[in-house]
């Protein structure tokens, strides 16, 4: 499942990728159509991974902010009790703050990496 299927393309220019929120948070009652609750537990994370290891390296590429983190986490989480599994345990929620990613990223010597 492609991560492009949770975004809207607006017009391109000033906000070319924008999270569709409804369809994040439709997630969490069941798959879109034609789609699995395992493909979208495997498609969630990797959003999320790749725009937090984004934010840690050159911050190119990130399409989720603070607001949005955890919308995509909470679907993630539920997606997994669906099918029996047991949600990670991020010691983050968002990328900035005191509890955010950036400050986890720099606590553990991965700045610069």
């Amino acid at each position: 499942m492609d991560t492009e299927m949770f975004f809207s393309r607006r017009d391109g220019w000033v906000a070319p990728w924008v999270l569709d929120v409804k369809t994040v948070e439709s997630l969490r009652f069941g798959p879109p159509a034609g789609r699995t609750d395992l493909e979208v537990a495997i498609a969630l994370p990797r959003l999320l991974d790749n725009d937090f290891v984004s934010y840690g390296t050159d911050g190119q590429g990130r399409r989720l902010d603070d607001e949005y983190v955890p919308v995509v986490m909470k679907a993630h989480r539920t997606v997994l009790e669906h099918i029996a599994l047991k949600p990670p345990v991020r010691p983050f929620r968002t990328f900035d703050g005191p509890r955010g990613f950036g400050t986890y990223w720099r606590a553990n010597g991965m700045s610069g990496s």
